[in-house]
């Protein structure tokens, strides 16, 4: 396994310079050749090899040879690389441990001007054809290598991130690189592993959150009680890569959906009881000002 930190130290400018020749190559090569990837970054064939043997022993990159010598890299090169693109950026000055890992992404601890968490989008091999088939960004038929899937996931979810912050209560998102999100970290347990004193006021205050960002124009389109983060003094909702527009074929459905999991959850674990139709007629209804400054006992 790859460390992150400790890789992202040893490598020189020229094995920089290498990585992002295989990533251009891997948008029309599955296995980039020796001599495209000596093209595209104007090293010497000699060279580059050298590089690209160096680049195989730390574990960054593969190798194949079929009808040529070809090379790909997967996840913790195109990682070091966005981590280069923070850093040279200062968006980001260190990186610490990873703190969570999902289906479809990873997520590190990491520190510049605030305490952040750098999210690396991971939509991969496995999961790819439900992600192009679910997902409005990467409907368009393109046959993207892997990690240009996860680049575009992530380039949506920052957009939404953007258009959302600060008036609904989400991480605030701070750079872009990639296929990685750099953004405020927020530490606190998931709603589903505490007790609320007040959980009447906890669903009014997620639901107010979840009529906010439907007034802003977005649906969240994957709400639960496994991506709301309780706070002393508030919530904050994360994980927003599968959200969608209003205008969006499914939103009716995707919006009801996310209201429905709300309810069950605080209906199975309360005993709290409330209308789906009369929340979903809140949602809709005319714009209310931001819960934010609201609190969650």
């Amino acid at each position: 396994m790859v460390n992150l930190a400790e890789t992202f130290l040893r490598l020189s400018r020229d094995d920089f310079s290498t990585l992002k020749g295989i990533e251009a190559g891997m948008r029309t090569h599955e296995w980039v050749p020796v001599n495209e990837i000596a093209r595209i970054t104007g090293l010497p064939v000699d060279k580059a090899d050298y590089r690209l043997s160096r680049l195989s022993d730390m574990g960054l990159v593969s190798r194949e040879t079929i009808h040529y010598l070809g090379y790909r890299m997967d996840f913790d090169a195109y990682d070091i690389l966005a981590l280069q693109d923070f850093s040279e950026k200062n968006a980001v000055t260190c990186i610490g441990e990873k703190i969570g890992v999902g289906k479809e992404s990873v997520v590190y601890e990491a520190l510049g001007e605030i305490p952040l968490a750098i999210k690396f989008h991971r939509e991969g091999r496995t999961s790819f054809k439900h992600v192009r088939r679910d997902r409005e960004h990467l409907s368009d038929g393109s046959r993207c290598a892997w990690i240009h899937a996860a680049r575009r996931s992530a380039r949506h979810e920052f957009s939404i991130m953007q258009r959302l912050y600060p008036q609904v209560c989400i991480p605030r998102p701070v750079a872009l690189s990639r296929h990685a999100i750099a953004m405020e970290l927020i530490c606190g347990p998931g709603l589903g592993r505490v007790t609320l004193s007040n959980p009447e006021e906890g669903l009014e205050i997620i639901l107010a959150e979840v009529k906010i960002a439907y007034d802003l124009g977005i649906i969240h389109a994957d709400l639960s009680e496994y991506n709301i983060i309780v706070l002393e003094d508030q919530l904050k909702i994360i994980d927003w890569p599968q959200a969608v527009p209003t205008d969006h074929p499914n939103a009716e459905e995707l919006l009801e959906r996310d209201v429905g999991n709300v309810l069950r959850f605080f209906d199975r674990k309360y005993k709290l009881k409330a209308s789906l139709e009369d929340a979903l007629a809140g949602i809709k209804g005319p714009a209310a000002p931001s819960a934010a400054a609201q609190e969650v006992e």
